[in-house]
């Protein structure tokens, strides 16, 4: 892990303040609660209580007080409170640990084939460990019990269709925040990130995630060629913004005509097209033949179709993108090739089942947004420094796993 401007900003932080625990140390035994899984600082203190060569690996030392009788008395681990300190001055490190990151980032570009390439995006619930902020009078302001950064957040899903036809929608909602992640499709390693209130939308804070990307590490945006992602991101600006930097949205669609359409006519045509993209031509007599998708013509930013095989008829019929930016995108969504890309973006489902199971946040004690950022930054930066680990050791499969 590149962590020698995390572990200087620290000595800096600390200044002349008691050394008890050597800040080296103490960091070590903080990769190593990712490591092993310790879900909580007194796990992770039991656990040095007990493993001495866990203790001798991160470098604590015992350590001798004297108490007021004068005797002395030995301590093998920090206390809660010490630790409690040295994660609140990690806190401050923000910048060099998104500059860790990114320098990780930037390895998995020099060293694998194809990295980049292929792009998944998704949000993630995380809920804080805290009282919701109630309204209750008794309840004092700055009670660490609260967490006055969290909100509430939403999220609706279709489970199915009823006999009538009708959609089920379930809606959860959960207190705290939302990780807003990119992730590579093929490695299902991290690209970026961002932590920000339950309630900030999913899609407006992916298109600010691509625009700070275009500005901090264009390297990202030039070598991207496809970004995935659901129907939560069906975002007329999002789509637009991708296609202007030549990245084909892989974006699943909602349905966001009126009820009682189910086509619209293209423009002064014989051509009629669903809000999903599917094309049909309709001829004298009313009958609708759906068309099959026969490629992106790039120089007139248009859609060609056919008839199918069955039909003797050789015509070739364009529809410009530029229609419906949701409905037609470069890549067909009535298209193989649409359809074969889109089952890419479980990556990023997969990613999101591993920060629960193996970075902790499915149980945590994490309160305030700095502090869940700095948590989720060091899950990340465990996981790019073992995948880094993999890679000199000329392994090439399951990187995104935390395991040696």
């Amino acid at each position: 892990m590149p962590d020698e401007e995390i572990v200087r900003r620290l000595r800096k932080i600390r200044k002349n303040g008691r050394n008890d625990w050597p800040v080296e140390a103490m960091w070590n035994t903080f990769i190593a609660s990712y490591v092993f899984n310790h879900r909580s600082v007194n796990d992770l203190l039991r656990e040095l209580s007990r493993n001495s060569q866990l203790r001798q690996i991160c470098g604590l030392k015992p350590r001798f007080f004297k108490q007021a009788d004068g005797r002395y008395k030995m301590y093998i681990v920090p206390s809660e409170a010490a630790y409690s300190r040295f994660l609140a001055n990690l806190v401050k490190c923000e910048k060099e640990m998104e500059e860790a990151f990114d320098g990780l980032v930037d390895y998995m570009y020099e060293k694998l084939e194809g990295f980049g390439e292929d792009l998944a995006g998704d949000g993630k619930a995380i809920e804080s460990y805290a009282r919701t902020n109630g309204k209750k009078k008794s309840v004092k302001k700055g009670d660490r019990r609260r967490d006055e950064e969290a909100n509430w957040g939403v999220k609706k899903y279709t489970e199915s269709v009823n006999g009538k036809g009708e959609k089920v929608v379930k809606k959860t909602s959960w207190f705290g925040y939302r990780l807003h992640l990119i992730v590579d499709a093929r490695y299902e390693l991290p690209i970026a990130y961002k932590v920000t209130k339950a309630s900030n939308s999913e899609k407006i804070e992916m298109l600010k995630i691509w625009k700070d990307l275009n500005c901090k590490r264009p390297r990202v945006v030039r070598r991207a060629k496809e970004f995935l992602a659901d129907k939560g991101y069906d975002y007329t600006d999002l789509i637009k913004w991708l296609e202007k930097y030549e990245i084909s949205p892989i974006i699943d669609i909602k349905n966001h005509w009126g009820k009682g359409d189910k086509t619209k006519q293209y423009r002064d045509t014989d051509l009629t097209y669903t809000y999903d993209g599917k094309v049909y031509w309709t001829d004298e007599k009313g009958k609708e033949i759906k068309l099959n998708y026969a490629g992106y013509d790039k120089q007139t930013e248009s859609l060609r179709y056919k008839f199918p095989p069955q039909i003797e008829d050789k015509r070739i019929f364009r529809i410009k993108i530029e229609e419906d930016r949701r409905v037609f995108t470069p890549v067909a969504r009535d298209s193989m090739k649409w359809k074969r890309e889109y089952k890419k973006r479980t990556s990023v489902e997969r990613e999101n089942g591993r920060i629960d199971r193996d970075y902790g946040f499915e149980r945590h004690t994490i309160r305030g947004q700095k502090k869940m950022t700095m948590y989720v930054t060091m899950g990340f930066l465990v996981q790019l420094s073992m995948a880094k680990g993999k890679i000199e050791q000329n392994i090439k499969e399951r990187l995104s796993a935390l395991v040696a």
